[in-house]
């Protein structure tokens, strides 16, 4: 079945097996957690590799005092033999408080096309091995539309009680590549904030994966090479040059905050810095290139040049991007 038959499914009924499989990891995920909170469980969790027979087959068949369930989530990228999964069938038979879920993902090294020969074979020997027993489920998730990413965020949002409007949301998606994974992980970081998330908070808080254009920029700058060959490039496949000036003027406010930080407490502490900790990576970056800079003048002038490459976009200047980024580099070590 797909997603929309499962919801319906769901709404009435909790399954005793379920394969999940699919173009879209992040709702394979989403769906596991609702089946496992139906159950009101905490499920025993075998990964890839760490998958044995016997250890599945030694919970499914206990027994509780109390009734509860004996749930296992299987986290496969091959597909179980027959034998096992006949073992598998049997043991959730014979004991009506066990449940397993079982999340198919497609191997890095597996084609598109195999991995689809393989989930219809998985699901039809899931059945096939089933013997009767009801309460089992296939269930194909294809990658969400730009109305369910939407969907899924805001209700993530609303269980974090973050408020924000559908329009950042979306904002929030493409700084992370629409990978919809990425961005609810994201929306954590903005339950620190009172009232409304607006757009700059976005900007601040959150590093963008679309940046990698960006980023390669940055890089010439700081290495005091030329950004002649790199942007031309991102603008021939489209940049918008007010946006790139945003990007800009947002990446060195944080680095004028780690500079500030440091001369204030003689050292740097990213999370105190930014209310959440970046990646490591990240981090050592903020605190290299938050030195290069000139002092705090060097900083003020920057922030001259920035507002004044914002008023030159918005008269409607061309090809003043690259004379103001060259500007910028002179303030740098």
């Amino acid at each position: 079945m797909y997603k929309k038959d499962f919801d319906t499914y769901l709404a009435s009924r909790t399954p005793k097996a379920a394969l999940l499989y699919g173009e879209s990891d992040f709702l394979i995920q989403v769906y596991s957690k609702k089946i496992t909170n139906a159950l009101n469980v905490i499920p025993e969790v075998f990964y890839y590799a760490d998958y044995s027979l016997d250890s599945v087959m030694n919970i499914l068949t206990q027994s509780s005092l109390f009734g509860d369930a004996q749930v296992v989530v299987l986290k496969l990228d091959k597909k179980l033999d027959s034998k096992h999964l006949k073992a598998i069938m049997g043991a959730l038979k014979s004991n009506e408080n066990s449940a397993i879920i079982i999340e198919f993902y497609q191997a890095e090294n597996k084609p598109s096309a195999q991995y689809a020969r393989d989930f219809k074979a998985f699901a039809t020997s899931l059945h096939t091995e089933s013997n009767g027993l009801s309460g089992v489920v296939d269930v194909r998730f294809f990658t969400p539309n730009a109305r369910e990413s939407i969907d899924f965020l805001r209700e993530r949002a609303n269980s974090l009680g973050v408020f924000i409007n559908n329009q950042n949301l979306q904002t929030l998606l493409e700084m992370q590549n629409n990978d919809i994974a990425l961005a609810c992980a994201e929306l954590s970081k903005f339950s620190i904030i009172q009232g409304e998330v607006k757009r700059e908070d976005i900007a601040f808080l959150c590093y963008g994966l679309g940046s990698v254009g960006i980023e390669e920029l940055l890089e010439r700058i700081f290495s005091k090479k030329s950004p002649f060959l790199v942007l031309e490039k991102m603008l021939e496949s489209g940049l918008d040059e007010m946006g790139l000036m945003r990007d800009m003027e947002e990446y060195f406010n944080k680095l004028f905050l780690f500079f500030a930080y440091a001369r204030a407490n003689g050292r740097i502490e990213p999370k105190e810095i930014l209310g959440y900790a970046p990646p490591n990576l990240i981090s050592d970056e903020y605190k290299r290139r938050c030195l290069q800079v000139r002092s705090e003048e060097g900083y003020l002038e920057i922030f001259k040049l920035l507002g004044k490459w914002r008023n030159e976009l918005m008269q409607g200047k061309k090809s003043i991007s690259l004379q103001s980024l060259i500007k910028i580099q002179d303030f740098i070590r």
